[in-house]
């Protein structure tokens, strides 16, 4: 017992010495101030996107990514990091394809990877509203079309986002269409991920498209089986997006409230975007936004519906903060996906830790999540030596959820430092295309990321 007494007041005494430890090591931080801004921030997997159409076929029609046309180069890139390529297959609706028409495609892809686009990504057979005449009268053949595509695009991996539908019906959107059974679309579904880079997302047409693949009602529901190869990968896209009030057909076994209700679940892990139609209430600026926050909409097209898209630029956005009076396509466009706020700062003791923290609140008021993992990374400025201490926390954003705010905590081991004043800066950085990513912020990043504040350090505080 005595034995015990002693290790037990040894460990206090441990304890207490480290708790007077953090509250007396001389140190002293000061934020700077975050205020927040309506700028556009060209960060990529998000926004407006235009849409580009290539026919494959037996022959050279592109002898290199610089003959394929559309491309724009760097210094003309308009504002917009996302690219729907469209890839044509109905030449070969009845016959694989050949080695040619495989190379073709692997210069269309090589082309578009070289910029600083993201690629959505949708075979199809059809762009005349003809699915059912267009498609591959046996599902043999898309299967083989799929074993056959993927190597060549699971290459350029890294930079595309989605792929889009299973390379059925019309427009490629998987109505009209002979293989709209849960058995044929669970048979295209499977192959689709068990050939894609696990990396890219996948996506079909509606809710019960999900719901029929996948066998579940919800994503609480596929959770349950955490092996299934769609948890956290399938999400969705909608080309009838704020059209009426079934979405113009996106939702036909339950209403819309339940059905947006599954997307604001379902959505937290994976994309959702499409096509804005048919100008009416449901896309008033006001109802809009409320909708696609709710089904965390990441991408739209810029083209598509004109009228709908001049609406929003001729509505004004009346809530406070700094988009008030700004044109509403303006917000739409910078909410679109995410979009990171940092909000306040601070350095205190953790007690459990045994260290000082570096709180960090960042908010994303964007639509979505990030849903590619973007890394931090922490720099400690010695602003006398010009010597740098990077940390590298252990979240990615995917930790940050859209509409709301969350605080990250970040060990520094303030005795291990020298004396000094440092300046900290945030970075958070995206591998694929090797750019730090742009925080909503007034404050323009130096090269180190964006300033939160500066530290004085044992002697420098004296």
């Amino acid at each position: 017992m005595n034995k015990a007494i002693a290790t037990t007041a040894l460990v206090l005494s441990y304890m207490v010495s480290n708790i007077l430890y953090l509250n007396t090591f001389p140190y002293t931080y000061t934020p700077v101030e975050y205020p927040e801004s309506a700028r556009y921030l060209d960060n990529p997997y998000m926004g407006f996107y235009h849409i580009y159409g290539y026919t494959l076929k037996d022959e050279i029609v592109y002898a290199s990514p610089e003959d394929v046309p559309n491309v724009p180069a760097p210094e003309n890139r308009p504002e917009e990091r996302l690219v729907q390529v469209q890839i044509n297959l109905r030449a070969f609706q009845d016959r694989p394809l050949t080695d040619t028409a495989l190379s073709q495609l692997d210069t269309i892809l090589s082309a578009w990877c070289s910029t600083e686009y993201s690629l959505l990504l949708r075979f199809l057979y059809d762009w005349d509203g003809r699915g059912l005449t267009s498609e591959p009268q046996d599902i043999s053949i898309i299967l083989q079309h799929m074993e056959q595509v993927a190597p060549v695009y699971n290459r350029y991996a890294p930079h595309i986002f989605s792929l889009q539908g299973l390379f059925i019906g019309s427009y490629g959107e998987m109505n009209n269409t002979s293989y709209g059974t849960v058995e044929a679309l669970q048979q295209l579904a499977a192959k689709l991920a068990e050939t894609a880079d696990p990396s890219i997302y996948l996506a079909v047409r509606t809710p019960n498209h999900w719901r029929s693949i996948t066998g579940a009602e919800s994503r609480e529901g596929l959770a349950a089986t955490p092996d299934n190869p769609f948890l956290d990968r399938l999400g969705l896209y909608n080309d009838g997006m704020l059209g009426n009030e079934s979405d113009t057909g996106t939702y036909t076994d339950r209403s819309r409230e339940e059905e947006i209700a599954f997307q604001n679940e379902l959505c937290q892990t994976v994309p959702n975007g499409g096509e804005v139609i048919i100008e009416n209430p449901y896309n008033d600026l006001d109802n809009a936004i409320s909708d696609m926050r709710q089904m965390h909409v990441s991408y739209l097209n810029s083209a598509y519906d004109l009228k709908v898209l001049d609406k929003w630029k001729t509505t004004l956005y009346a809530q406070p903060g700094p988009y008030e009076n700004a044109v509403g396509y303006d917000y739409i466009r910078d909410h679109l996906g995410y979009r990171f706020v940092l909000r306040s700062t601070e350095i205190r003791p953790d007690y459990t830790l045994m260290q000082s923290v570096l709180r960090i609140a960042i908010e994303n008021v964007g639509f979505a999540e990030s849903y590619r993992g973007f890394s931090f990374r922490l720099t400690l400025l010695n602003t006398e030596t010009g010597e740098t201490i990077d940390i590298l926390p252990e979240e990615d954003s995917t930790c940050l959820a859209s509409g709301e705010t969350t605080v990250l905590e970040i060990p520094l081991d303030l005795e291990s430092y020298p004396s000094g004043t440092y300046e900290l800066y945030w970075q958070t950085l995206d591998e694929a295309f090797d750019e730090p990513i742009l925080y909503g912020n007034v404050q323009v990043p130096s090269g180190h990321g964006y300033l939160l504040g500066t530290m004085s350090l044992g002697e420098a505080v004296n």
